[in-house]
């Protein structure tokens, strides 16, 4: 027998995140029909009870597993007693992520038809046979490959001793390639796919095998309780490491939170410096902007300061005398004065009304004091088209006397 190439690569995979695949012909193979009454949950149990039944060693003197396909109504039971696994060289086979059988990978591969694989390796042959729609072998036989023996004399030997399947069925040859895991703990397989096979899509999906996890801790040969203890040692591990890239990420968004909320406080320091610097400016503008207002109000609403108290003196009598004009509104005054008597008072806002240019707004409001009447006049201004519009017009400040009682 040639060992040593297989002891040689064996030995390469060391690491507890690599897969093992182990030669096929260590393994006896028995297919075991699965009860109604059995479980789903109940299968690894059945499994061990069965091959206690079988197999002439305990089962904790054996590494062994199982294929077993959603719906199925058997499973493909197989086991090597453990000194035989270590004459391989193969030592602390618990480091390993999987620890499978060279045809495991076939598990849940459904065939159109029924169908024959051979799963050839450079140490073994291993004969599968899968019914149509079948996701487990209904049979399974292996052999090894010797300097007595060569390979195609196996296969024939193997086909001979196999169930006949119908004439013209698919053959095919699978020589494992690589197994490896893939960074999100996906076990995959590859092979070397050769025979003729009706379609060439399905053909092409062998060169590529990726069971899922319940499907290859299943087909797992080390015992029940490593299993158990190692699965949910790596569901606490991926948890972990969700938690700790979770964690990680929000430790950076909150750095990038910092930066950006250091840069927008920068921003606003350094704008609000400038707005205080300009406000002055800003200041100075706004009360040029107030003047410039108010100066086109007066231009837009024909204000004539000037020309109104021209007006009202115009007609203003010798014994009336103003104490104070007020302009407010739109050409609007108001007049506060003393008259010599009512009479007066009475003929000036005659006169006033009289001119055309003036309207009173409110009654007006007298009070007579030592012999003297107080008067007060609130009038609108109609300013006369004859009268140029200055360019610049001015509030004159109001007229106050000092008027002493009689």
């Amino acid at each position: 027998m040639k060992t040593a190439p297989i002891i040689n690569k064996l030995l390469e995979t060391t690491k507890s995140e690599e897969v093992l695949t182990l030669p096929a012909h260590v393994f006896f193979i028995e297919r075991i029909e699965i009860p109604e009454v059995v479980e789903a949950g109940e299968l690894d149990d059945f499994a061990e009870l069965s091959l206690e039944s079988m197999a002439p060693f305990p089962a904790d003197h054996l590494y062994w597993g199982y294929l077993q396909a959603e719906a199925s109504d058997s499973i493909l039971l197989y086991a090597a007693h453990r000194e035989r696994i270590k004459q391989l060289g193969i030592e602390q086979i618990e480091d390993y992520a999987w620890v499978l059988p060279e045809f495991a990978p076939l598990i849940c591969t459904y065939f159109p038809e029924a169908t024959e694989i051979i799963v050839q390796s450079s140490e073994s042959i291993c004969l599968l046979q899968f019914e149509k729609g079948h996701g487990v072998p209904v049979y399974a036989s292996v052999r090894a490959i010797t300097e007595e023996v060569k390979a195609d004399e196996l296969i024939q030997t193997l086909r001979k001793q196999a169930p006949k399947l119908h004439s013209g069925h698919p053959r095919l040859t699978l020589h494992p390639t690589s197994a490896s895991m893939t960074e999100q703990g996906q076990a995959v397989f590859n092979f070397q796919v050769t025979g003729k096979y009706p379609s060439a899509e399905d053909e092409a999906k062998l060169a590529e095998l990726c069971p899922d996890a319940h499907q290859l801790w299943q087909a797992d040969v080390r015992a029940l309780e490593f299993k158990k203890s190692e699965r949910n040692a790596r569901k606490l591990g991926d948890l972990l490491l969700r938690i700790t890239t979770w964690a990680a990420l929000f430790a950076v968004l909150l750095v990038l939170g910092e930066l950006v909320l250091f840069t927008a406080n920068t921003w606003l320091n350094t704008h609000q410096a400038k707005i205080v610097e300009q406000q002055p400016i800003v200041d100075k503008i706004s009360e040029k902007q107030t003047l410039m207002v108010k100066l086109e109000q007066i231009e837009q609403n024909d204000l004539r300061p000037i020309a109104m108290l021209e007006a009202l003196n115009e007609k203003r009598p010798s014994g009336i005398y103003f104490t104070k004009a007020i302009v407010e509104g739109e050409n609007q005054v108001k007049i506060d004065g003393i008259a010599n008597n009512v009479n007066a008072m009475n003929s000036y806002t005659d006169s006033l009304q009289g001119s055309g240019r003036f309207e009173l707004l409110d009654p007006p409001k007298s009070i007579i004091r030592g012999g003297k009447v107080t008067f007060t006049l609130m009038l609108s201004y109609t300013p006369s088209t004859d009268n140029p519009i200055p360019e610049r017009p001015v509030q004159p400040a109001p007229i106050e006397e000092e008027v002493a009682d009689a």
